[in-house]
């Protein structure tokens, strides 16, 4: 018996997954999660920062994803980017030297070659937080050009290929800029010098780190403790510490800590400077190592992106809606795009309270086959 199942209720009626494997440009080896469903549109499910696929994916009633979207009739693949996931689906992350960049440029065309191969129809895709970003580079066209040192560029022909090759997609919590208004009280707190002072300091030392010792081990260090205290990693993770990420009062004490345990992942010092780095810029941009202008954001290339998008918003969340409702919706340039806006939701919480049921009903309208 796994540990998951001698530790956590049972998966109800969701089946045993297959590990899908598939091997990245550069190759990085990335694995996931594939639960088939024979001759049925493929969902592929991608996870935040610091995160797993299990947050697609955990074994309690209600907070199950997959076994929702199989429910609807869809086979389901859930990801883990880059040095993320538990073993036997743990991906590879090479040398750990990596920022965000490479989900959306290297690991996620990767997956999505093989889930069309695999399924032989376009598929749809859920992003959480991180999850949807990388969605917004890999429809801009973003690649990796080695011959260029290393730089990330954006495609328009490939950002087209990649749109046509996609049926749709919901990005939940997942900004693309954190700009506002400057009379905004967040945005003069962001653009302040202490601010930006802390923000340069974090990259500095996460950019030396990345040079020592650059793997994060957060996703061993969450399963070993929930494993070990499952009732103080219910406490930690339904206390007032974590409320700016969760609202425990939409999951429970159990959901909580089952989330904290199975939901973290490890992460690359790169990839945590990268995230510092939107905050400082105000603008999701490709990651620039020695803390220098980058060559364009993503918020600039929405309007590459065609496919029907759904832009999921938490009236608790720390993105807030204004951001996405501007800079996703408002920027996009999809003909079909819909904002969904869950009033009473956090960061995380808004992935199980969301109506998947409508959202999928209204991608399935607007999908051309």
């Amino acid at each position: 018996m796994s540990p998951l199942a001698r530790f956590f209720s049972p998966r109800g009626t969701l089946p045993e997954p297959a590990v899908f494997e598939v091997e990245a440009q550069d190759g990085a080896v990335i694995r996931g999660h594939r639960y088939p469903l024979k001759d049925a549109r493929a969902v592929v499910a991608g996870h935040g920062l610091a995160s797993t696929s299990y947050e697609f994916e955990l074994p309690l009633e209600g907070f199950n994803l997959a076994e929702k979207l199989l429910a609807l009739g869809y086979e389901v693949w859930t990801v883990n980017w880059r040095g993320a996931g538990h073993p036997p689906a743990r991906s590879g992350a090479r040398d750990w030297h990596h920022s965000g960049d490479e989900a959306g440029a290297l690991d996620l065309p990767a997956v999505m070659e093989e889930v069309e191969k695999k399924t032989g129809r376009r598929p749809f895709y859920i992003g959480h937080s991180f999850g949807g970003m990388t969605l917004y580079g890999y429809l801009q066209g973003a690649f990796i050009d080695r011959k260029d040192g290393f730089s990330v560029k954006r495609d328009p022909a490939l950002s087209a290929e990649r749109n046509r090759r996609l049926a749709g997609a919901v990005t939940v919590g997942s900004p693309v800029s954190m700009r506002g208004p400057r009379t905004d009280r967040l945005e003069k707190a962001r653009r302040s010098r202490p601010a930006q002072a802390w923000f340069r300091a974090a990259e500095a030392w996460l950019r030396r780190k990345d040079r020592r010792r650059p793997r994060i081990p957060l996703g061993e260090f969450a399963l070993s403790f929930g494993l070990q205290h499952p009732r103080a990693a219910e406490a930690v993770m339904s206390s007032p510490l974590a409320r700016f990420y969760l609202q425990p009062r939409n999951m429970g004490r159990r959901a909580c800590g089952v989330f904290g345990t199975w939901a973290g992942g490890s992460v690359s010092a790169n990839h945590l400077a990268h995230m510092i780095q939107m905050a400082r810029l105000g603008d999701y941009a490709p990651f620039m190592p020695g803390g220098g202008k980058p060559p364009f954001t993503y918020a600039e290339g929405m309007g590459l992106i065609t496919v029907p998008l759904v832009a999921v918003a938490g009236g608790r969340d720390f993105v807030r809606r204004d951001r996405l409702e501007h800079a996703v919706i408002g920027q996009a340039g999809s003909r079909h795009k819909r904002l969904v806006f869950l009033p009473e939701a956090g960061h995380v919480d808004m992935l199980y309270l969301m109506d998947l049921d409508d959202i999928m009903g209204w991608l399935e309208e607007r999908a051309e086959d």
